[in-house]
């Protein structure tokens, strides 16, 4: 899915659901990620292109928004759509895949947190754990570090345009497609079995 955000901004909650769908290409691979007993995703994503309005592109709150999202490929084109727009200051964003999992026991939070960081996942971590009453004691995240930022417009001034978009397009879509690459990576590795015992 590829969307954008109306230019008149106050974009809905609704609209907020809507881009929150499944992400293609997910399937297959939440398929495999929830084929080990001892495992269960509750919340991902495979990885996506952003255009943020924003003063940083990792700001959230004030002023900063998303204006358009996607998690295929992009072309030079969107880029020199964006930037026609009246969104001020612009970045092209691209984050790789998250994923949360909850593990039934603490082996099986280590033999996941193991598989991912030798697929290159190596800011990811248990973020809670509960040993009393839950038959899932503990959240993981694993969080690929496949990011890729650039500026498009700032203070009035266009940053990039012509030949220079197109690089910009390949460069995140390489970015893109490596974070997916890890990812399915991790995905068979959890299916064939992780390094410690797990019920």
């Amino acid at each position: 899915m590829s969307r954008w955000i109306g230019v008149e901004g106050n974009y809905s909650l609704l609209e907020e659901r809507q881009v929150a769908y499944l992400d293609p290409y997910a399937e297959r691979i939440l398929e495999w990620l929830n084929s080990h007993p001892g495992l269960r995703t509750t919340s991902s994503c495979i990885g996506r292109i952003t255009l943020i309005e924003g003063y940083w592109p990792w700001e959230r709150k004030g002023n900063s928004r998303i204006v358009f999202k996607t998690h295929y490929p992009i072309t030079p084109a969107v880029l020199a759509l964006g930037i026609s727009q009246p969104f001020e200051p612009l970045w092209l964003k691209v984050t790789g895949p998250i994923v949360h999992f909850r593990a039934k026991t603490p082996e099986c939070a280590a033999g996941l947190l193991d598989a991912a960081r030798s697929e290159g996942f190596k800011h990811s971590g248990i973020i809670s754990i509960d040993l009393e009453g839950s038959e899932w004691c503990c959240v993981v995240e694993v969080t690929a570090p496949t990011q890729f930022s650039s500026p498009l417009k700032l203070d009035g001034v266009i940053m990039a345009s012509g030949v220079q978009l197109a690089v910009l397009a390949r460069r995140a879509n390489r970015a893109l497609a490596e974070g997916r690459r890890r990812l399915a990576r991790l995905a068979w590795r959890v299916r064939s079995g992780l390094a410690y015992e797990c019920p």
